[in-house]
């Protein structure tokens, strides 16, 4: 923990700026990212199908069916948590979105439609001062002292 959005919670309201603020507001409100992106590690660890647009046939991508064979987890995949989220790009269970405005986008059009999208993804209706405010509280949620280190079984 310790992110900027620890801070403010803590009591320090300067930690976040004014438009990271209002992203949180739009977070919680709004956007309804907390639906799935909830609790301390913003996840609700489940598995959904948000409409990432699939490359090549959809038996190919296949997701959360592979384990449950259950047609509605066609293109399901697990809820990341957001937490560093600002430095993990590409985002996406394939890496198929760049930036984190760019994940943004896709959930304000409602995704991609396929047959098992998920009944919680739909049109968010944001403007771009909005989107930026959301991209700014995600950053928000960065800790301290982030670093990735490759594991010790990959070879340097």
């Amino acid at each position: 923990k310790n992110a900027p959005y620890d801070k403010f919670w803590q009591g320090a309201k300067s930690a976040m700026s004014v438009s990271a603020v209002n992203g949180m507001n739009l977070f919680f409100g709004k956007a309804k990212c907390a639906i799935c992106h909830n609790g301390p590690a913003f996840t609700d660890n489940q598995f959904h199908n948000i409409g990432v647009k699939q490359y090549g046939p959809l038996k190919k991508d296949l997701g959360r069916y592979n384990v449950t064979k259950e047609n509605f987890d066609k293109g399901a995949f697990k809820t990341p948590t957001l937490r560093d989220v600002s430095k993990h790009a590409p985002y996406m269970h394939d890496g198929s979105i760049a930036t984190l405005r760019e994940v943004i986008e896709h959930y304000n059009k409602g995704g991609n439609l396929n047959p098992y999208l998920s009944k919680k993804i739909k049109p968010l209706n944001l403007d771009e001062d909005e989107i930026t405010a959301l991209v700014k509280f995600m950053e928000a949620l960065d800790g301290e002292g982030y670093q990735d280190v490759m594991p010790s079984f990959f070879p340097q």
